[in-house]
């Protein structure tokens, strides 16, 4: 069932400050004194997806005004329930089902009104809009147009206050002339101008609507991405990377596996020597007890030894000196560095960008964004923010990477669009993964900033779980960082990304 809202919006010019009325949906708005056109497009579809957000709330006649300031001016608004009407006599109109183009006249005083279908521009920001009713048609290209009655398009003469020559005025003069006859500057009158430059006025205007709107549509899309997510996370296997946890308990499976294979070769080599099983009970038997109280003392023996010495051997301390070097290098504080068994922080900026390392803390090292246009995980992350859609890339090794994938609007639908524009959009971030690939823990890209957590690359119990960088990656994944971070600022801003040489 369609539905109908009723809205009033003026503002003012930024240049002149002359008042300007925006009769209409209009993307491009002229003003009427100093010509100069403003992209209202955002403002105007922000109107419109408001007044369907509230509709349901609005009994018909209801409706709100108020005040908006925006990148684009500062707009009066008012918006109502209310169905098609003569924004003369308010009697109501009859509007053709077809939604065709077309004229309607008031049965009541003959003004003319004109329905038109809502331009692709403005559908594509408010997909529940069908159709427009104002008192001038509203063209595909959303441009305003100056009204002007057949009187204001006559030209008026006036004479010269220095030597009475007759000065010719029209709508397309200046408001100073140049006399051809004594080359004087003249200031047209007021009364004149405002004869040639009419004053249009606010009329109401009105937007038919259908299906859901804008808020419902993201919620329906909101729902399937979340059962999409569901359905792949349920069959998604963890790559070669070890888990966290694997990685904690990694001490007690080696502890295990030594005493299991021990025993084995135990019993192997007394039924090769062609003992009976009896006997092999009776003689191991002591010694598995034995093994079980060694195991049950060494463990928590050696969990306490790595966490003492994990700053001070192994690659503990190697990324420790790392750190130290690297902030010595650029000026940095290297910081919590204080206690032995501890590998420091640095907290700086460096190229424009704030950036974190360290390697205790989930991600080794993060790079601050001012409002990433991605959301990327190689884990399962939190739920990304509203305003942001699911894309699929249909390059497989990319989307089992990040199993949960979102992107502004505009990004995600060039991304889909094609293989080539999806490579140009996705090009920082592959450029990326293929320098680091077999290297990276996980990899992040969210909202605040750019995250990396390594693989130690060790099997050595005391540097167990650790995820400390390697000292020759840590000042060449930091450089990685920072160009994957201006390369995702340079897409979001419709450039092409450029790789370093």
């Amino acid at each position: 069932m369609e539905r109908y809202g009723c809205f009033e919006v003026r503002t003012t010019c930024s240049s002149c400050g002359s008042p300007i009325v925006v009769n209409g949906p209009y993307r491009l708005i002229t003003c009427p004194s100093c010509f100069k056109q403003t992209d209202i497009s955002d403002t105007m579809a922000g109107f419109l997806n408001d007044f369907e957000e509230e509709y349901e709330g609005f009994d018909n006649g209801q409706g709100q005004g108020g005040t908006l300031m925006g990148g684009s001016g500062t707009f009066q608004y008012g918006y109502w329930r209310l169905a098609p009407r003569c924004s003369s006599c308010k009697t109501d109109l009859n509007i053709p089902e077809d939604g065709e183009a077309s004229s309607v006249k008031c049965t009541k005083c003959g003004r003319e009104h004109f329905v038109s279908p809502v331009p692709e521009w403005l559908k594509h920001e408010v997909p529940s809009a069908t159709l427009i009713v104002a008192s001038q048609p509203v063209s595909d290209a959303g441009e305003s147009i100056l009204k002007l009655d057949d009187e204001s398009l006559k030209p008026i003469v006036m004479t010269c206050p220095q030597c009475s020559g007759a000065l010719t005025v029209s709508t397309g003069s200046e408001r100073i002339l140049n006399c051809s006859y004594c080359n004087t500057e003249v200031y047209v009158p007021d009364a004149i101008w405002r004869k040639l430059h009419p004053v249009n006025k606010t009329v109401e205007w009105f937007v038919g609507f259908a299906g859901k709107n804008s808020a419902q549509l993201q919620s329906a899309r909101r729902a399937q991405d979340t059962r999409e997510e569901k359905k792949f996370l349920r069959g998604w296997k963890m790559r070669s990377v070890p888990s966290r946890a694997s990685k904690k308990y990694k001490p007690v499976l080696i502890t295990v596996v030594v005493l299991a294979v021990v025993f084995s070769a135990a019993v192997l080599v007394m039924v090769a020597l062609g003992y009976s099983s009896s006997i092999i009970s009776k003689v191991l038997s002591p010694y598995a007890v034995y093994a079980v109280i060694a195991a049950a003392v060494l463990l928590p023996v050696g969990g306490v030894l790595k966490s003492v010495f994990m700053g001070v051997a192994g690659k503990g301390k190697l990324c420790k000196q790392a750190m130290t070097r690297l902030a010595e290098k650029h000026g940095w504080k290297h910081s919590g560095t204080e206690y032995r068994s501890t590998v420091g922080y640095i907290n700086a900026k460096y190229r424009g960008h704030d950036i974190e390392i360290d390697p205790s803390d989930d991600y080794a090292i993060e790079i601050d964004l001012d409002d990433s246009p991605f959301y990327l995980n190689t884990e399962v992350p939190g739920y990304p923010q509203d305003g942001v859609q699911r894309f699929t890339t249909g390059d497989s090794s990319f989307d089992n990477l990040f199993p949960i994938r979102y992107a502004t609007p505009e990004l995600a639908e060039r991304i889909q669009k094609s293989p080539q524009e999806a490579a140009v959009v996705l090009a920082p971030i592959y450029w990326f993964v293929n320098r680091w690939e077999g290297k990276l823990w996980k990899l992040k890209i969210d909202w605040r900033d750019v995250g990396v957590h390594l693989i130690s690359g060790s099997s050595g119990f005391m540097d167990t779980g650790s995820g400390y960088l390697p000292p020759e990656d840590l000042e060449p994944l930091l450089e990685d960082m920072i160009v994957l971070a201006a390369g995702i600022e340079a897409v979001a801003a419709g450039k092409q990304f450029e790789p370093p040489e």
